[in-house]
């Protein structure tokens, strides 16, 4: 009896999983009652979404296509797993967004359909890559075939997502200056510990905090980003990769990166950082630092703006202080963190299978994003409800209806935000909320560092296009990479050791064939400059815009 109960119970989750990935619903339905085509719809997104069909702009999506949409949603932090079994099963939703990357499109291009030869079925999306060549050469893969679609919006974004914060009320308290190297820094970091800035007669100051890196690797808003100090132009991309003058070389055996760890670990033995910097998950450190009550907690961190980070009642507290020197007299010039190819042109938003049923009508439902009042309202929300529209490109996004919500969460609740396809174009006349144009003033700190940047020649890009073989090679090479790395940065930090064990990790990464993956990356780099010379591309013409 309970073999049968097993077989039929795994029978079913088979069966089940096969339609979630499918997309194919029951009965390989593929046309509705009223004879209008069924197009499946796999849609990634914030947590903070509601769902799909609450959100008034799909019906306009809906009208565009003339189709019937229907939704499978997945927040972003399940999806992995759900990916892994899709590609797996070599089943893939009519349309994904959101979904897939550069990686997967290497390692499974032939599930997706070529766009290149139905550009003229999508004339929005061929808008689109004729006036914004570089949104067409970060969709392009290796091979030179279309599979995904970006989100472009070069007006509406940064040149990074790290911006340094420091609370300037603590530094006036407490009579000091803005700090300008690291030495300044930790004296100030220091006098945050000690000297009650925030008043409240306890010593409840966390002087730095960050987010936590993970395993995996470095991501935004960790204390990688000090590595511009010393002249590495850090991205958001693989871990370690920059690029000096054309030449992609890796900071993990940089004596600058040890240089950063001796510093961090000093930090650390001054007990200036967070004793949770390395253990607290995003939600810990996002609350923490808004405080309790009205009192601030954190002196120093990184974040995309002060409200996003601190809350908006202690916001004012805090200034943007750009690139700080690792010492005076040094030899490099300072520069800061880069990730704004990324932020401007988003690749592979959408993807269409290639076994799609209903082709027209799929080609419709992407290309739809890429019209003016779909563009808007997937990425800010619905007409009346959270944009109004003046008229023709023209439009006002409004406050928040609820109260209880800042802008930035009333958005990702009322729209796929920046994980939308779409197209804010430059002509495009768009009245924001002064919280969403809040990245404005701290993004523009840092033009005095970013003057010290070829964005032709010093940037490790994102979103450029690997072969299969480059990425199986080194998708293989980055796990004994990675831990190797991650698990000493840890170490180091909190507990030193660097200088003695710092032959020995070189040495093991070489192992692990770092080398072999900075010789894969140069060639992934030099085909793309080659994409980027030939659709004339001229990326600092484009961040100096």
């Amino acid at each position: 009896m309970s073999e049968k109960r097993s077989i039929v119970t795994v029978s079913a989750i088979i069966c089940a999983t096969a339609m979630l990935l499918s997309g194919c619903g029951a009965g390989n339905q593929n046309t509705a009652s009223d004879g209008k085509p069924i197009v499946v719809v796999q849609v990634v997104k914030d947590a903070r979404a509601k769902k799909m069909a609450d959100m008034e702009w799909t019906q306009d999506l809906e009208a565009a296509c003339d189709c019937h949409i229907t939704w499978q949603e997945t927040v972003s932090s399940s999806w992995d797993q759900q990916k892994k079994a899709a590609l797996a099963a070599e089943e893939v939703a009519d349309v994904t967004i959101s979904g897939f990357g550069a990686g997967d499109m290497a390692e499974y291009g032939s599930l997706f359909l070529d766009l290149t030869d139905e550009l003229d079925n999508m004339p929005n999306l061929k808008k689109l890559f004729e006036a914004e060549p570089y949104a067409q050469a970060v969709s392009t893969t290796a091979d030179g075939k279309i599979l995904g679609t970006p989100a472009v919006g070069r007006s509406i974004t940064a040149r990074t997502s790290n911006h340094m914060f420091i609370n300037k009320q603590w530094l006036d308290t407490l009579g000091l200056q803005v700090p300008t190297t690291w030495d300044e820094l930790e004296e100030v970091l220091v006098a945050f510990k000690t000297q009650d800035p925030n008043g409240n007669g306890q010593a409840d100051e966390i002087p730095l905090d960050f987010n936590s890196p993970g395993t995996g690797g470095f991501g935004l808003f960790q204390p990688n980003v000090l590595l511009a100090s010393m002249g590495i132009v850090v991205g958001n991309g693989p871990l370690g990769m920059y690029v000096e003058d054309g030449i992609v070389k890796n900071y993990l055996t940089d004596d600058r990166y040890k240089d950063l760890i001796v510093y961090l670990n000093r930090l650390w033995e001054d007990g200036v950082i967070s004793s949770e910097a390395f253990t607290h998950d995003w939600s810990k450190y996002t609350s923490t630092a808004k405080g309790e009550e009205g009192t601030a907690k954190v002196g120093v961190t990184w974040m995309w703006t002060p409200s996003d980070i601190f809350g908006t009642e202690l916001a004012d507290q805090y200034i943007t202080i750009p690139s700080l020197k690792a010492e005076d007299g040094q030899s490099e010039t300072p520069v800061w963190s880069y990730n704004g190819d990324d932020l401007a042109y988003q690749a592979d938003r959408a993807v269409v299978s290639a076994k799609v049923s209903n082709k027209e009508a799929a080609l419709k439902v992407v290309d739809a994003f890429y019209s003016p009042d779909i563009s808007i309202q997937a990425r800010y929300g619905s007409f009346d409800t959270c944009v109004k529209k003046n008229g023709a490109a023209d439009y006002t996004v409004l406050d928040p209806a609820d109260s209880t919500k800042n802008a930035s969460d009333w958005q990702f609740t009322n729209s796929l935000a920046d994980g939308a396809p779409g197209w804010i174009g430059g002509d495009m006349k768009l009245e924001l909320p002064e919280q969403l144009t809040e990245y404005r003033a701290a993004d523009a700190t840092y033009d005095g560092d970013f003057e010290n940047v070829d964005f032709n020649n010093d940037v490790f890009y994102a979103n450029m296009p690997m072969t299969m073989d480059q990425s199986r090679t080194v998708s293989a090479n980055n796990t004994g990479i990675t831990q190797g790395a991650m698990s000493k940065f840890a170490q180091w930090v909190t507990k030193g050791g660097v200088d003695d064990e710092w032959d020995e990790y070189v040495a093991s990464l070489q192992k692990n064939n770092l080398d072999e993956n900075i010789e894969v990356y140069q060639q992934v780099y030099d085909s793309f400059k080659k994409t980027m010379a030939g659709t004339g591309v001229d990326l600092n013409s484009l961040n100096n815009e």
